[in-house]
Order: structure tokens, then sequence, then C-alpha cells
């Protein structure tokens, strides 16, 4: 039998483990809820980052007056704020605008940025760099009867053809084998 103290300290510490797993869900939750949401992949290039808004957009306002129109400050956590250019589609593209800002004496570094998810089931049958080439992708897929592809911008640049609208996950997962072995495409099931 236990001794009443060591039942106590027992519950409590069994009592402190809840009560802390519970605040760090909640505390993941609050940071999310601070980011700015990103309905679309693509690249960033980021200018800077900083923990007040108004020291981000004292980057943000020096990128505008060397000649980048388009960077905006948002906030990526509760406490750090960033100037950048957002939903870019070319790797190449990002580059060029780093090195037009390094002559200009900025450093911005250039990010992938991945779409928040929502949750659906999606069947890509190709990534390319550009519309033109992810052509050649649904012309294949569509000569094996795959019709009404979509497309949309890949992570980190490019653009991806895919299918979407499954009931649940079993189904996605024989569309894709079987879709794979007919066309030869190298189809890949994620979660948009």
């Amino acid at each position: 039998m236990l001794k009443p103290t060591l039942s106590i300290a027992i519950a409590l510490v069994a009592a402190a483990l809840v009560l802390v797993s519970g605040l760090s869900g909640s505390a993941t939750a609050a940071r999310h809820a601070c980011a700015t949401q990103v309905y679309q992949n693509g690249l960033d290039v980021v200018f800077g980052r900083a923990n007040t808004q108004a020291k981000a957009d004292a980057i943000t306002a020096r990128a505008q007056r060397v000649g980048f129109s388009a960077v905006k400050t948002v906030q990526e956590s509760c406490n750090v704020w960033k100037a950048v250019l957002r939903g870019l589609d070319s790797y190449q593209t990002a580059v060029a605008i780093q090195s037009e800002a390094r002559r200009a004496r900025m450093t911005p570094t250039v990010e992938c940025v991945k779409a928040d998810q929502i949750g659906q089931l999606q069947a890509v049958f190709g990534t390319r760099p550009t519309l033109g080439e992810l052509d050649a992708v649904i012309q294949r897929a569509r000569s094996f009867g795959y019709v009404g592809m979509k497309t949309k911008r890949a992570p980190c640049g490019g653009y991806q053809a895919y299918v979407a609208g499954f009931t649940d996950r079993g189904q996605a997962e024989e569309f894709v084998s079987t879709a794979r072995q007919r066309s030869g495409l190298p189809v890949a099931l994620i979660v948009a």
C-alpha cells in the first residue's frame, strides 16, 4: 500500500502532465491563429523579419523605396512579422528578384511556401516548371481517359496537374494506383 504523501505526489504529477499537454496544444493553436493564412503554394522573397510590426513595416518601406512596390508586411507568428514579396511561381524569378535586391544592399531570402491544408485528397499527375510544360502531362493523362484535370501552383514553384473529389482515402489510393499503371505517369496522392 502506498503512503498517502506518495499517492498525493503521483496524483499531482499526473495532473500537471495533463495540464501541460493541454496547454501546449492551446499554445500551438494560439501561435497558428496569429499567422497570416497562406492560400496558395509558391515562393516568397523575404526581405526581413522583425519582432514587432513597426520594425517589419520599416523593412517593407525600405524595400518599396528601392523599387519593390509589391512587398507587404505579414504576420508569421504571434511575435514575428516579415516584409515579403509573395506568390511567385518561378524559382528563377525569385532568384532574379533576390539578386536585384542585393544591388540595393538588401539581403532577402527565397523561401518555399505551402498553402494551409484544407484536408482535400488530390491525385497529382505531375509537376512542371511552367504551365506550357505541364500541358504535356495533361495531354498524356487525357489520352488515357483522365479528363477534367485541374492545375495549381506547386510548393516551391512550378505547377501541378491534379484530380480531386474523392469520398475517402481508399477510393483515392485505388484511383492513384490505377492511374499510375494505365498512364505511366508518377501519380501521387497528397493531402492539400
